[in-house]
């Protein structure tokens, strides 16, 4: 079969992680490149003529509340190697099984593999700093055995999409082969956030946004403290679910000033449109979608170079902040507080990089990738 054979392993709600394949795609497929993306299930409200879910009506209920955590990908696995094993070349994301891995590599296949996240060598090493220089304890799923069957994963891989610079960097260091990886990024969808277009506004008290997991690994005691030191006339609106470890180590996020938790919401665009900044002090990520759809929408984001993906450029579209710099998050947010003009200014120019990285750009740029890497992948050569 011709084409691009697109496996992710987990139910696909089209938000979180399977928003990118969903969106790659479609794009893809609109634009007259053959894909075919395999998942365990899906909402029932999305259907697309190169989706396939494997599970369905009572199969799915049945799996998923009888099989064990790992049964619905391994079941998507196997549907996958039967369907696909005489294509030369696989799309594989990050979470599958090291065994489909070694099986589309003994069989010949060009094995591209998508790293949603850092290197996990990386990734473990960076909370474990974390946790020591807050004094927070924080669980890690991340062990030596884990690293070494991801390690495995990158020999085996052709090629590697890496979402971010620092994604990029975290496999570098790690030893991967620079040949083999492909630097690119996230996105957004202008048809979820129709309201992006209107006009920004300035608010007297601005209110800094932070959406995500309320964790450790984003940075969150860095945010809190550096919004308890600047003391300002303003709100601080975290959206996320709250991890143990904050709840249970960080007294300020309940007791800080001007803080409102969201615990969820389906409408992320109506905190989009009420925030003035984005706040996102991230330590270790592969590419936010949080920060591409809050810049799309006007917000100037402060972030840290992790934070800002392969979109935020420092001091023209956002300010770029050390990690560890509580001093520095404070002194910033005065200014972004106190100077409404620069915000505006910020956000215009966030907004106008944004539209550089719809998902329909993004994919069309992963596709030129992929045909100057791979130029029998598609059967055609013009872009959309």
């Amino acid at each position: 079969m011709s084409g691009l054979p697109v496996l992710f392993g987990y139910h696909a709600s089209n938000l979180g992680n399977s928003h990118v394949p969903l969106s790659l795609c479609r794009f893809w497929h609109d634009s007259g490149r053959a894909v075919r993306l395999t998942v365990p299930s899906t909402e029932s409200s999305i259907a697309y003529p190169w989706l396939n879910p494997v599970m369905t009506g009572l199969k799915k209920s049945l799996v998923y509340r009888f099989g064990g955590d790992d049964h619905p990908r391994r079941l998507t696995e196997e549907m996958f190697l039967k369907n696909e094993r005489n294509s030369p070349y696989v799309y594989l994301w990050a979470a599958l099984s090291s065994e489909i891995f070694e099986e589309f590599h003994r069989l010949g296949s060009k094995i591209i593999m998508e790293r949603i996240n850092c290197h996990r060598r990386t990734s473990r090493d960076i909370l474990k700093r974390a946790s020591e220089a807050w004094n927070i304890p924080v669980e890690t799923s991340i062990t030596e055995l884990s690293i070494a069957e991801e390690e495995r994963k990158l020999v085996l891989a052709d090629s590697v999409f890496c979402p971010s610079p620092m994604v990029e960097l975290s496999m570098i260091e790690n030893g991967v082969t620079e040949s083999k990886l492909l630097p690119t990024s996230y996105g957004w969808s202008p048809e979820r956030f129709p309201d992006s277009d209107l006009p920004l506004t300035v608010k007297p008290r601005p209110v800094f946004l932070f959406a995500g997991t309320i964790c450790l690994r984003k940075g969150v005691p860095l945010l809190l403290e550096a919004w308890h030191r600047a003391n300002l006339n303003a709100e601080l609106v975290l959206c996320g679910s709250i991890a143990p470890e904050i709840r249970d180590h960080c007294p300020l996020l309940l007791q800080g000033k001007n803080i409102t938790h969201v615990p969820y919401t389906r409408d992320i665009g109506q905190l989009y449109r009420s925030a003035d900044v984005f706040v996102f002090p991230s330590l270790e990520e592969g590419g936010p979608m949080v920060t591409y759809e809050a810049m799309a929408h006007g917000i100037p984001p402060m972030v840290t170079a992790m934070g800002g993906g392969a979109i935020v450029q420092n001091g023209l579209n956002g300010i770029v902040l050390a990690e560890m710099d509580i001093d520095a998050w404070s002194q910033a947010m005065t200014l972004m507080a106190e100077n409404p003009d620069k915000r505006l200014e910020l956000g215009r120019c966030a907004k106008a990089r944004a539209q550089h990285f719809t998902w329909k750009r993004v994919a069309a740029q992963r596709a030129a990738l992929l045909e100057k890497r791979y130029p029998s992948l598609w059967d055609i050569t013009s872009q959309s």
